[in-house]
C-alpha cells in the first residue's frame, strides 16, 4: 500500500499521464506494484470510434495486447463482467471458482494458461460514446483482493476518470487537426496562408510544387518573391486592400481577387487569386488580418519518370504510363488513342494501377503521383526574382 505523501505524488504522475499518452504505462505498472498486482490493464472501447484497445498494460504478453487491439478484446470475458458493473465501485469481479463455472472456456484457454486467477475491476466510464476501465489480476496462488486494495482503487477512481476524460479530449482535437492539415496538404491547389506581415505561416505541398516549378513567384524562408517588381507591387496592393477591407468590414470589396504573375521563359502566368477567410453568420472573419492565397498553374504538365512510378508502386511501364497520361489531364478515351489500344485495355491498365497504389479513383491517383513529387520536371532555370515584400 502507500501513505498520504506517496500518494499525493502518485496522483501528481496520473494527472501528468493525461498530457503525455507515453507515461499511462509507468502510472500502470505503478498501480500494479501498489496493488500488489501481477498484472492488468486500462481497457478502453471508443463507439464514436469504433476501437477497442488497452491504453497501458503489466504483465499482459505483448502478443496478447495486439492480438485485443486486433479485434480478439470483444471476446475477453472480464471486460465484459466489469463492463456489467456501475462506474466508480471497485470489486473483485472475478475468483477462479466463479470463472471456471460461469465461462469455462475462458477459463481453460485464458485464465488458467495465464496464470489469471483473481481480478479486481472499476469502470471509468459507461455511457453512449464509450467505454473505459481498469483490470487487475492476481495469481491462482496469491490472495484475493481485499479491503485495502479495493478502497484505494475507490480514492483513486476520480483522478483516473478526470486524466482518462482529458486524455480522451486532447487526443480527439489533436486528431481533428492532423486531419484538417491532411487534408490541405491533399488539396489539388497550392494553398498559402499570410499573415499581417506578409509572412508565409502555411505552404501545403502543392504550392511548394508549383512554387518549385514556375519562377513568377517564389518562397524563400517565409517571404514571397516575385520576377516582376511591377506585378509585387500589384500582388501587394491587392493584399492590403484585401485586408483593410476585412478590418472595416466593407461588403462592397470583393471577397477575391485574381492576377497573374508571369515569367518570360513560361507561356502560361501563374494564377493567383487573393482571399480572405470565409464570413458566415455564425463564424465571423478572424480578426488577425489573415490573407489566404490560391495559387494554380494551368500550364503545368507533369513528367514524371515512368521508372520511378514503377519502382515506388510496383507499376509496370505500360501501367506507369497511363498512370502519368492522367496526371497530365488525359482522359481514358485519349490515353488510348494516344497508346493506339482500346479503351477497355487502358480501363484494365488503370486497375491494375488502383490496386498498386491502393485507390479508388483517377482523382487520388494524380493527387498521389503529385504530392510524392515524382521527377518533375524543374523547367527552364530560375532567374532573379525581385522581393516582393511591402511595409
Amino acid at each position: 500500500m502507500t501513505n498520504q505523501k506517496d500518494l499525493i505524488s502518485f496522483i501528481g504522475e496520473i494527472y501528468e499521464a493525461s498530457y503525455r499518452p507515453e507515461h499511462w504505462q509507468y502510472v500502470f505498472e505503478q498501480l500494479c506494484q501498489r496493488l500488489e498486482a501481477k498484472g492488468g490493464g486500462i481497457h478502453v472501447e471508443d463507439y464514436s470510434e469504433g476501437t477497442r484497445y488497452i491504453l497501458a498494460s503489466h504483465g499482459i504478453p505483448k502478443l496478447g495486447v495486439l492480438a485485443y487491439q486486433a479485434g480478439m478484446g470483444k471476446h475477453d470475458v472480464v471486460f465484459q463482467i466489469q463492463a456489467s458493473r456501475p462506474v466508480g465501485k471497485a470489486a473483485q469481479v472475478v475468483t477462479p471458482e466463479q470463472l471456471k463455472a460461469s465461462h469455462p472456456l475462458s477459463y481453460r484457454f485464458i485464465q488458467k494458461p495465464q496464470d489469471i486467477g483473481y481480478v479486481a475491476a472499476i469502470g471509468l466510464f459507461n455511457n453512449e460514446h464509450w467505454h473505459a476501465g481498469i483490470g487487475l489480476h492476481r495469481s491462482f496462488k496469491a490472495q484475493p483482493f481485499g479491503s485495502d486494495e479495493l478502497g484505494l482503487l475507490d480514492a483513486l477512481f476520480p483522478h483516473f476518470q478526470r486524466a482518462l476524460h482529458i486524455h480522451r479530449t486532447l487526443h480527439r482535437s489533436q486528431r481533428r487537426e492532423a486531419s484538417l492539415r491532411l487534408a490541405l496538404s491533399e488539396v489539388m491547389v497550392g494553398i498559402l496562408v499570410l499573415n499581417t506581415e506578409n509572412r508565409v505561416t502555411y505552404c501545403n505541398p502543392m504550392a511548394e510544387q508549383l512554387l518549385s516549378h514556375h519562377p513568377a513567384l517564389q518562397l524563400i524562408e517565409d517571404r514571397l518573391y516575385t520576377h516582376s517588381s511591377d506585378e509585387a507591387a500589384t500582388l501587394w496592393q491587392t493584399v492590403n486592400a484585401m485586408r483593410q477591407a476585412m478590418a472595416e468590414e466593407d461588403a462592397s470589396y470583393s471577397q477575391r481577387q485574381a492576377l497573374g504573375l508571369h515569367h518570360p521563359a513560361y507561356p502560361h502566368p501563374l494564377t493567383v487569386i487573393v482571399t480572405n477567410p470565409e464570413k458566415t453568420d455564425n463564424n465571423p472573419p478572424p480578426g488577425n488580418g489573415q490573407i489566404i492565397l490560391y495559387i494554380y498553374n494551368p500550364g503545368a504538365d507533369v513528367s514524371c519518370i515512368e521508372e520511378d512510378l514503377m519502382g515506388q508502386f510496383r507499376l509496370t511501364r505500360t501501367e506507369a504510363g497511363v498512370a502519368i497520361a492522367l496526371v497530365n489531364g488525359l482522359s481514358i478515351e485519349e490515353i488510348s488513342t494516344q497508346k493506339g489500344v482500346s479503351k477497355e485495355t487502358i480501363r484494365s491498365h488503370l486497375k491494375g494501377v488502383f490496386t498498386k497504389m491502393g485507390v479508388s479513383k483517377q482523382q487520388e491517383v494524380i493527387r498521389l503521383i503529385i504530392n510524392s513529387r515524382l521527377g518533375h520536371n524543374p523547367g527552364p532555370e530560375n532567374e532573379k526574382c525581385h522581393i516582393s515584400n511591402e511595409a
